[in-house]
C-alpha cells in the first residue's frame, strides 16, 4: 500500500503535464496533492489525499478555497473527481486534468 501511494504521488511530482492557470503540487509525507486553480485575482483549491490503506481506502477529495463557484456546482465537480479517482482507476493527474476542464467551462 505505502509503495502504490508513493508511485502515485512521484507520478504527479514527475509529470510533465503542465495545465494553464492551475499549478499543482505534491506532498509524498502526507500523501496529498494540492491543486491550485487561478483567474485574475481569483484562486481555488483543491486537496485530492490518499487514504494509508491506498487503494483499498477510498481517495478524499477536499475543497480549500473555493471563491465564486456555487455550492452546488463545487459538489458535483467534487462528486465527478471522487468517482473518477475511487471507482474508475484513474491517475490524479487525468482527475486533475478532468476538474480544470471542468473549471474551464
Amino acid at each position: 500500500s505505502s509503495v502504490l501511494s508513493a508511485q502515485e504521488i512521484s507520478a504527479v511530482q514527475t509529470s510533465t503535464q503542465l495545465f494553464n492557470s492551475m499549478t499543482v503540487k505534491a506532498r509524498s509525507a502526507t500523501r496529498e496533492v494540492i491543486a491550485t486553480y487561478s483567474v485574475d485575482d481569483i484562486f481555488i483549491e483543491l486537496i485530492i489525499q490518499l487514504p494509508s490503506n491506498y487503494p483499498l481506502g477510498s481517495i478524499t477529495v477536499e475543497s480549500g478555497k473555493r471563491v465564486g463557484v456555487a455550492v452546488q456546482q463545487w459538489r458535483n465537480w467534487m462528486l465527478q473527481l471522487s468517482t473518477y479517482l475511487t471507482h474508475q482507476n484513474g491517475s490524479i493527474m487525468e482527475g486533475l486534468s478532468l476538474w480544470k476542464n471542468n473549471v474551464d467551462k
